[in-house]
């Protein structure tokens, strides 16, 4: 849409340059669930859902010396992915952009990317309670290391191979936190686990898994009588989910007259889904204790 070249609420298509690399730059680095899974970005023009074929496991023969080989039957199966919209909306007013200090447009792209990193990450971190294959923890206890140690050893057994990783709420992180400090002394606190909870405040490594925390994980799970809620996270090799992306953020706007305002519209269309349930434990544990 053009204007007067000396209208006061014209806004330029660098602003909005800087608008989507700030919108762009802000999700990819929030973002933490697409570091952990598989990505099949699909491009424009292509549908709103991506099937992903999942094979079968087969098993090799051991023959003697010039023995006939039996053919194997491999079989495939399948899972969608359906995209959706990941939407923010603002309405910048001609008072407010000409009144700002800073740069209204890059301030509200990096605060749009990183409300759609949320928005893609929550998508993908309620496929946790999802998982039916494995899991691990009890409703109203906090989560323990063993249950960790559990949840690994249920991956490895089913062959899951390579790196592991976790996401848990920040409450169920603070339960592991204690327990590798923990002054009781079931864990070493002299150890490098205790120093570095007591120090740097965080879990980092534990048992093969590279372990996160974040508020986005579902905290509201109570399937018993009582009212106490529980967090539902999750161990998980990078095959157990899948993530796509139709293209980068966009950006649309449009001038409303009346309202001495611009609309502006950012959009992300993402889509995650289970592609392999057996490659993911569910982790279960308390939001209160």
């Amino acid at each position: 849409m053009a204007y007067p070249s000396n209208s006061n609420t014209d806004i330029n298509s660098e602003l909005y340059a800087n608008l989507v690399a700030a919108a762009q730059y802000a999700a990819y680095e929030s973002s933490i669930g697409r570091q952990m899974v598989s990505i099949f970005d699909m491009p424009a023009n292509s549908g709103k859902v991506v099937q992903v074929p999942v094979w079968s496991a087969i098993t090799a023969q051991n023959i003697s010396d010039e023995a006939a080989a039996t053919a194997k039957t491999t079989n495939t199966t399948s899972a969608n992915i359906t995209m959706t919209e990941h939407v923010v909306y603002h309405q910048i007013t001609d008072m407010l952009k000409e009144s700002a200090y800073n740069n209204v447009l890059t301030q509200l792209g990096d605060q749009s990317g990183r409300a759609i990193a949320e928005s893609m990450d929550t998508q993908l971190f309620v496929l946790f309670n999802s998982i039916s294959a494995n899991s691990v923890g009890t409703e109203d206890s906090a989560i323990t290391v063993d249950n960790v140690f559990e949840a690994v050893q249920k991956l490895r057994a089913a062959k899951v191979s390579g790196p592991l990783y976790g996401v848990v709420s920040p409450r169920q992180a603070l339960q592991l936190k204690k327990a590798l400090y923990n002054a009781g002394g079931t864990v070493a606190t002299a150890g490098s686990f205790g120093n570095a909870v007591l120090e740097r405040g965080y879990i980092g490594t534990l048992a093969g898994v590279s372990l996160f925390e974040s508020a986005l994980v579902k905290q509201d799970l109570d399937t018993d009588s009582d009212s106490e809620l529980n967090a539902v996270g999750a161990i998980f090799a990078p095959s157990a989910f899948g993530h796509s992306m139709r293209g980068g953020i966009t950006v649309e706007e449009q001038r409303q007259a009346a309202a001495r305002a611009t609309d502006l519209v950012v959009t992300a269309v993402a889509g995650a889904a289970i592609i392999q349930d057996t490659h993911a434990c569910k982790l279960v544990g308390s939001a209160t204790d």
